[in-house]
């Protein structure tokens, strides 16, 4: 291999048979190239994450990034969505939120430690999303605070129920939140057809973290809604990851 030659990572496929969902999910693995079983790493859970892989072009992003050397390294686990059942799902109100919940602490992360060198603590466990998938990474790390500690949340699609849940819960003052939000988002039309103020959302959601005693880094750019917006982020949301979850 030549000097210049880039060495890239790995991708496992692994399913898992979900008795909360009553069906199998297929997620995706993201292994660094010089990644050894004789280490642990923390790892980075993705709602949506067909979407991140494709359209947020994070396989050659987590390439690149790994070519340092230096670059702290970290396992990353694509778990997909029936975009057809999508709200059912992510959505708080949804009609298979909590089966979702529990599939993704309970059944999904236990397998992903058993078959994987994953670091099997809170601190280094961390989940992201973007809108509802967002909104789905909060609700997940409410439901089970000692298990994950970190969120990276990007243009989440927050309801009123998230801000109920979020109220008065001290317990996440140790949890590093990376928030960010388009300045271009006050007018978002749903696939409902409503219009949803997401910077404002954002902005309820930044300060009602920040009561709870949260540290969060928070940005706002003059972006939309789209994978645009979140593919040109990912970068600073793994910064901020790996500052947050090296051991």
């Amino acid at each position: 291999m030549s000097s210049t030659e880039q060495q890239t990572g790995t991708v496992e496929r692994v399913e898992i048979a979900s008795r909360f969902l009553k069906e199998t999910r297929e997620v995706h693995v993201y292994l660094p190239h010089n990644y050894s079983q004789l280490y642990k790493y923390p790892v980075l859970y993705i709602n949506d994450g067909p979407d991140y892989m494709m359209m947020g072009r994070m396989i050659s992003l987590l390439n690149d990034r790994f070519q340092d050397r230096l670059a702290g390294r970290f396992l990353v686990v694509f778990v997909p969505v029936d975009k057809s059942r999508r709200r059912e799902d992510y959505h708080p109100e949804g009609a298979r939120n909590e089966a979702y919940i529990r599939f993704f602490a309970d059944e999904l992360v236990p397998m992903i430690e058993e078959k994987f060198a994953a670091f099997p603590m809170g601190p280094a466990r961390g989940i992201m999303g973007s809108s509802l998938g967002a909104t789905a990474a909060l609700h997940t790390l409410l439901s089970y605070p000692k298990k994950f500690h970190y969120l990276a949340l990007q243009s989440g699609a927050f309801h009123e129920s998230s801000f109920a849940s979020v109220a008065g819960r001290r317990d996440l003052a140790t949890v590093p939140v990376y928030q960010v939000v388009g300045l271009q988002e006050d007018q978002f039309k749903s696939g409902s057809g409503k219009v949803i103020d997401i910077l404002a959302l954002n902005r309820q959601m930044r300060d009602l973290l920040q009561a709870q005693g949260v540290e969060v880094e928070y940005g706002e750019y003059d972006h939309d809604h789209t994978w645009g917006f979140w593919q040109e982020d990912l970068p600073r949301a793994l910064d901020h990851f790996v500052r947050h979850t090296s051991f």
